[in-house]
């Protein structure tokens, strides 16, 4: 009986212990010489995203139609979510030049410095000059929109015109039940006498009006808040970069 006890009580301590060192610190210094191999990858993947950002930038750039401000703000917005994979990029370059291997920089490495500073200033200034645009951009689009909720609008409205101009041209019985039949009555009002068919079709058809209006209001604030929201979006994310991207062309014009 104490044997089974005693094969219990070292069975649990050896789970609690093996539990405890596998969540443990690992010490390496030990099994490598040369603790610089993982953090040297940084740079490389440093890089490979800023070339794939500017490809991406290129792609961006053919893009960009001058006369349509919609692929204006698009573009816009683009150039944004691909700077920040750019930024990320720059970051992994500079651990690069952290203090243990600020004497192990080559001449390239300068050229490419002295070259990426002057790039970054340019995207920082040009992202500060984006901002008035988008702006501008997203006012036209805002009327572009309007006007054609307007035109939905305004052609809908002349429908309902023309079968209110109908009703009052002496049209026979027949032809009042075939439109209200287009207009959804019921058979119960169908079967009614023809004023008051007419009446029914007056009241459907001011409905209608109603719903068109109603519905053309909502679309406009639905397009004006969503067309807003992507846009202030935009205009926070310019200033973000902008301003980092400034900070940068700053700083790597105090060490190179």
């Amino acid at each position: 009986m104490n044997n089974i006890r005693e094969s219990i009580n070292f069975f649990f301590f050896s789970l609690v212990r093996n539990f405890i060192e596998f969540f443990s610190r690992v010490d390496f210094r030990g099994e490598s010489s040369n603790s610089s191999d993982v953090t040297g990858l940084l740079p490389i993947i440093g890089y490979a995203l800023v070339i794939m950002s500017f490809i991406d930038f290129i792609s961006v750039a053919s893009q960009f139609q001058l006369q349509n401000f919609e692929s204006q703000l698009n573009s816009i917005s683009a150039f944004t979510e691909h700077s920040w994979v750019f930024l990320i990029g720059l970051g992994f370059i500079f651990t690069r030049y952290f203090s243990e291997n600020q004497y192990d920089i080559r001449f390239p490495e300068i050229i490419f410095q002295k070259i990426i500073r002057w790039i970054i200033l340019l995207m920082g200034v040009a992202f500060f000059l984006a901002i008035p645009l988008v702006f501008v951009n997203t006012g036209r689009l805002l009327k572009s929109v309007n006007n054609q909720i307007l035109e939905q609008q305004k052609g809908n409205l002349e429908q309902i015109a023309q079968i209110e101009k109908g009703l009052n041209s002496g049209l026979n019985t027949a032809q009042i039940q075939l439109i209200g039949r287009n207009i959804n009555l019921t058979p119960e009002e169908l079967k009614l006498p023809e004023p008051q068919i007419k009446d029914s079709i007056k009241r459907n058809l001011l409905i209608a009006k109603t719903r068109i209006t109603e519905a053309a209001n909502q679309a406009k604030r639905q397009q004006l808040r969503s067309t807003w929201k992507n846009s202030f979006r935009t205009i926070i994310a310019l200033l973000i970069l902008a301003f980092t991207f400034v900070i940068v062309w700053f700083k790597i014009g105090q060490v190179f």
